[in-house]
């Protein structure tokens, strides 16, 4: 297989330039089905795993947003196959091996070629590990934190806007986001990446955990989730609704999180 070239860095030196946010880091998500999310819980860590588009081991985050779906499983039956959240304290990007401007997985399937020309690398959208670029790349194409966090694109500027025409990079992110009848599935072609290489541990770092309300509510609380909340960790529930899909799920989900993070002041 050919060597990949190194990175180009106009994206970023684009980034870079713009002002910096006056709000502080956003937390990072994690989402995994339930039986998944129980290991998480019982071994205390989320480990990497096999990653083929980097060809090494990585734990995969979003930025503010719980974007990842859960697929795979069709209409959902029970807590197992149902998606939990997990909302981790916004320092531990201090440990992240990487941080890109979109989803890489969809970008290594081609979906984005629509756009973005077959010369450019995942590298090229890279924010590397600079914790200051998220915010300064939330603020300049989406304006405030809530924006960013509902994945509205509606209100993103066009590329003449905010960029120069020799941006050639910048203009190509920002007209992916605008497109439409993208073949990308979901809005995690919006949403920040990143990616640890370690383990990420849930002691001293996990803020809250979204779960489904049968394995918590004023009638039960799981064993394992009463662990979880005696250590500070909030038990965040939604409704469950058997047969299901996964998205309605999701959208259930993504209102616990916007509410904790208003609450917390994180929007």
């Amino acid at each position: 297989m050919a060597k990949a070239k190194p990175a180009r860095p106009e994206f970023r030196e684009w980034v870079d330039a713009k002002p910096e946010s006056n709000w502080g880091l956003m937390p990072l998500t994690h989402v995994a089905k339930g039986l998944l999310a129980r290991d998480i819980i019982r071994d205390r860590r989320i480990e990497p795993s096999e990653c083929e588009v980097f060809d090494r081991a990585l734990a995969y985050f979003f930025y503010g947003r719980p974007a990842y779906r859960v697929s795979g499983d069709g209409a959902i039956r029970d807590a197992a196959t149902c998606p939990f959240c997990f909302i981790f304290d916004p320092s531990i990007i201090d440990r992240a091996q990487a941080i890109h401007a979109f989803d890489t997985g969809a970008f290594d399937r081609r979906m984005y070629n629509h756009v973005l020309m077959e010369e450019m690398q995942v590298g090229d959208f890279s924010l590397e590990r600079d914790t200051r670029r998220p915010n300064r790349l939330i603020r300049c194409v989406f304006g405030d934190r809530e924006t960013y966090f509902e994945g509205d694109t509606s209100k993103i500027p066009t590329p003449d806007e905010i960029t120069e025409q020799g941006d050639f990079l910048a203009r190509a992110y920002i007209k992916l986001l605008r497109s439409e009848g993208r073949n990308e599935v979901d809005d995690r072609i919006c949403t920040i990446e990143v990616t640890f290489g370690d383990p990420v541990l849930l002691d001293g770092a996990l803020l809250a955990v979204v779960v489904p309300d049968i394995l918590w509510n004023d009638k039960q609380k799981t064993v394992w989730l009463a662990d979880l909340d005696a250590s500070g960790v909030e038990v965040l529930p939604f409704r469950f609704s058997v047969g299901r899909e996964p998205a309605y799920h999701q959208a259930l989900i993504e209102q616990e999180v916007r509410a904790y993070y208003a609450k917390n002041q994180y929007l």
